[in-house]
């Protein structure tokens, strides 16, 4: 049995075709009319159309995803500022009207703003000329100095009701002695490492303390005592501060930054400055400055 192949059918022959030119593009035109705010640019070729069509007017494409028209923001800034023109016959509102707050608080918008500048233009001038830079340090300072010293001038000393402590047989050197406000007398208590002596001050009624002056050791014989070297006060208010001191028989002057609305405390000797042989430390004067 013989194979038979199909036989495919020739192609006809085509009569040779003068050759057509591409059309060339078409270029469209600028928008006949500008986009006005709040109409419709066409993304096709950036015609402005009213929102309520759905179609470009001019050439038909669909608006569905046209972006809005907007005024430049310099424009809308002007606008902004631009003076209200009141219809004839009506009077401008007075503070007292509805929109009387809200002018208020437009007018106190613009002094923040203005009151911003300045001070921008200011540091800047200041940081880039030296001279004015020197001259608002030293000004600064000088505020700085008056209202320190008319903080220091408020402080009231703080006399304590009572002063509970430990006692020694020295009858001359009791708990109270550490605030008679006599720089010739001290307290005197036994020192141990594991046991600090301690003050228990109760005051007349609560206060803020801002700073103590203490006077160390015994000033009759002050290398024949134990000198605290860190005394520690706990307040009422559970909070604390901590205080360091020199081994020297002068005032030191220390601030207090957490005693606020105390009415008792407690004075701790933590750490101290030993004396050769010596067994009891010696503490001449606490005296406590504040308000209230």
């Amino acid at each position: 049995m013989k194979l038979v192949v199909p036989v495919e059918d020739e192609p006809t022959a085509v009569v040779p075709q003068a050759t057509k030119e591409r059309p060339a593009p078409v270029r469209r035109s600028a928008p006949v009319n500008r986009p006005k705010p709040g109409e419709l640019i066409c993304g096709e070729c950036g015609e402005g159309n009213v929102p309520s069509r759905k179609f470009c007017r001019r050439c038909g494409h669909t608006l569905a995803e046209a972006e809005v028209s907007r005024l430049p923001w310099w424009r809308r800034l002007r606008l902004r500022r631009r003076p209200r023109v009141l219809a004839a016959g009506s009077r401008p509102k007075r503070p007292s009207d509805g929109n009387g707050r809200r002018a208020l608080q437009s007018t106190a918008r613009r002094i923040k703003a203005t009151l911003g500048a300045a001070v921008l233009v200011f540091g800047l001038l200041a940081g880039f000329y030296p001279p004015l830079r020197t001259l608002v340090s030293q000004q600064v300072g000088h505020v700085k100095q008056k209202v320190a010293g008319v903080a220091e001038n408020a402080l009231t000393p703080i006399r304590p009701v009572s002063v509970q402590g430990p006692r020694t047989t020295a009858a001359d050197h009791p708990p109270k002695a550490a605030f008679d406000t006599f720089k010739n007398t001290s307290w005197t208590a036994p020192w141990e490492e594991n046991k600090a002596p301690t003050l228990a001050v109760q005051l007349d009624h609560p206060v803020a303390l801002r700073k103590v002056i203490v006077t160390n050791g015994d000033a009759r014989n002050f290398a024949a005592y134990i000198r605290p070297a860190v005394l520690k006060f706990t307040y009422s208010n559970e909070k604390s501060d901590v205080v360091q001191l020199t081994d020297t028989a002068g005032p030191q002057q220390v601030a207090l930054r957490n005693a606020v609305g105390v009415s008792s405390l407690k004075v701790s000797v933590v750490n101290v400055y030993p004396a050769e042989g010596a067994k009891l430390l010696a503490l001449s004067e606490i005296e406590l400055f504040g308000i209230g």
